[in-house]
């Protein structure tokens, strides 16, 4: 038997012409993820730092129970 309904596309939904393609939400991620380390890049050098020398730190306490648990 031949199917008798039509075999037709249906329209796009309302609204999707506003709808961005893709780009815009990227670019706005982009700008939301570069901004800030753009603009607080010194301070963040500086608390680098600071985790490094903390680290650091805990690492020289650490050595020697280490030696003496795995040595």
């Amino acid at each position: 038997m031949k199917d008798e309904r039509p075999h037709m596309q249906l329209p796009p939904p309302d609204g999707s012409e506003d709808r961005p393609d893709g780009f815009i939400s990227l670019a706005v991620l982009a700008f939301a993820l570069v901004a800030p380390l753009i603009y607080f890049g010194p301070q963040l050098g500086a608390v680098e730092g600071w985790l490094v020398d903390h680290y650091r730190a805990i690492e020289s306490w650490m050595s020697p129970i280490r030696e003496f648990v795995l040595g």
